[in-house]
């Protein structure tokens, strides 16, 4: 943290280029510029945090060739410079101090450039963490995902909610399919990766597959418990959509990318369980219509017969 005359003079700062983007140059204060979208936020305070945000918000109203910097500097405060941060008594608050104004920010931001969610979209995309043998990095990993499904139940939603629903689904495929298990699969020593809980929602024996993790390797574990954390987190937000009126664009989306990706997966073991719960949050309607498009693939002579 920086000391309180510091972070004074930063702030006065920030605002004073707030007020005077219309004289920065891109080739003359590059170096300024570029030390701008380097700037992480998670270690400032609220009122440096809400300085930055305006003086970025202003860098983008202002000319078109800073958006996409600007765009990609939001992105990059989805996570902390460091997982350690999150551990802090004070983590949790400023995680929410932070997205709350990032995702703000967008919203500002789209008001005037309203082409940005489109050139967001690339940005959130490419810029998602991979998985490394390391544990920190799954938290990184789960809070991006937790801001992509941010933007999906926001103001930007009608725009990005295809994409960001898409790519979860796709990254719990490419998780998914990279577990292996042992050859005992009903091992009682064993544990599922994860628990469906659908409290107050009747389950018609659908259960997930027993068994217990592969020990080849530890880069299997952690994507174990990263697919494990994401599933919960990809089922928590389909209770949310259930309740605020987006639902059914919501299960559309899924649909498709269930016949367009999960359907064919090879060795998909967990992923398709995220189609499952939604169609158990709404079995009168979404079940129907998924068990409805699966006999209709079987007994259709269009697809192939591995599909069938």
């Amino acid at each position: 943290m920086h000391q309180p005359n510091h972070r004074a003079l930063l702030e006065t700062s920030l605002k004073a280029l707030s007020r005077a983007v219309s004289s920065l140059d891109i080739v003359h204060h590059e170096s300024l510029l570029t030390s701008i979208f380097q700037i992480n936020i998670w270690n400032f305070e609220p009122g440096e945090m809400d300085a930055m945000i305006a003086l970025i918000i202003s860098l983008a109203s202002s000319d078109g060739k800073y958006v996409d910097s600007c765009l990609t500097m939001l992105v990059n405060n989805f996570t902390p410079p460091s997982s350690t941060l999150l551990l802090q008594p004070w983590g949790i608050e400023i995680k929410k101090q932070v997205i709350s104004r990032v995702h703000e920010a967008f919203e500002n931001i789209t008001k005037v450039v309203p082409l940005a969610p489109l050139r967001l979209l690339p940005i959130v995309l490419q810029r998602m963490p991979t998985v490394r043998n390391k544990d920190d990095r799954l938290k990184m990993i789960v809070i991006y995902v937790e801001n992509m499904l941010k933007l999906e139940s926001g103001e930007l939603g009608e725009l990005v909610r295809n994409s960001m629903l898409t790519a979860l689904v796709d990254r719990l495929i490419d998780l998914d399919v990279e577990i292996g298990w042992d050859d005992d699969l009903h091992d009682e020593s064993g544990k599922d990766i994860f628990e469906m809980d659908l409290e107050g929602v009747e389950q018609d024996g659908d259960e997930l597959p027993e068994g217990s993790l592969s020990k080849k390797s530890s880069r299997e574990k952690l994507i174990a418990e990263l697919l494990d954390s994401l599933m919960e987190l990809t089922f928590e937000h389909l209770e949310s959509c259930k309740g605020d009126g987006r639902w059914i664009k919501v299960f559309d989306i899924l649909l498709q990318s269930f016949q367009i990706t999960v359907l064919n997966a090879y060795k998909s073991k967990f992923a398709q369980f995220v189609m499952f719960y939604a169609c158990a949050l709404d079995p009168e309607n979404c079940g129907v219509r998924f068990s409805t498009m699966l006999a209709d693939i079987f007994a259709s002579g269009v697809h192939s017969q591995i599909t069938r």
